[in-house]
């Protein structure tokens, strides 16, 4: 059977509709019980579409993560919650809201999640610490008043540890787990701030 050929709004449409599902799908099932079939179906497709969009399970779930990265602003708004620059207590509340698993991909995702994302799509999924120090660096720019000797690579460094603690959550113990990441934040925090508040 010949492939079917989409225009380009049907492709930016089906596709749109694929990622979208996934951040829901990712929460339900992780990434290793989370099917194509799962997937064709919340979008409302066929499974032979998927395959016209993404070769595997993994760059679908690897896309999901860049798509979700977009909101990355709106979430600094949201924490902003009016203000022009984030202090340290909005600044809490976006590492608050990086981890939350309504927002997030990463409290979905396991260290296995990761490792099999690395082995599948190695040029996509490895750290890119130029990159990584970037969004670091995209991040202090909405901040006011941070440490003038402040290390982003230091910070780029707590904050992927940060987020490795969330994605990793049920090999810390659960009783200590929401005051470790408190105290996470608030090395982040004095990192950026020189203070916690």
């Amino acid at each position: 059977m010949a492939k079917r050929v989409f225009t380009e709004e049907e492709r930016t449409e089906y596709r749109e509709k694929m990622l979208a599902a996934g951040f829901d799908l990712l929460k339900q099932y992780g990434m290793t019980h989370m099917s194509v079939a799962k997937i064709t179906e919340a979008a409302g497709i066929g499974v032979s579409t998927f395959y016209n969009f993404f070769p595997s399970k993994e760059a679908y779930v690897y896309e999901v993560m860049q798509y979700r990265r977009k909101i990355i602003p709106d979430l600094m708004k949201l924490a902003l919650d009016g203000k022009e620059k984030a202090g340290p207590a909005e600044t809490r509340t976006y590492l608050k809201f990086m981890i939350d698993e309504n927002y997030s991909v990463f409290p979905s995702l396991t260290p296995e999640d990761e490792k099999r994302l690395l082995e599948i799509l190695p040029e996509q999924a490895s750290p890119d610490l130029g990159h990584e120090t970037e969004i670091a660096g995209t991040f202090i720019q909405w901040m006011d008043d941070i440490r003038p000797d402040v290390n982003i690579g230091l910070v780029a460094n707590l904050i992927k540890i940060y987020v490795l603690g969330a994605e990793g959550r049920d090999m810390l113990h659960e009783v200590a787990y929401e005051e470790t990441m408190d105290r996470m934040r608030d090395m982040i925090i004095y990192e950026l701030f020189g203070r916690t508040e």
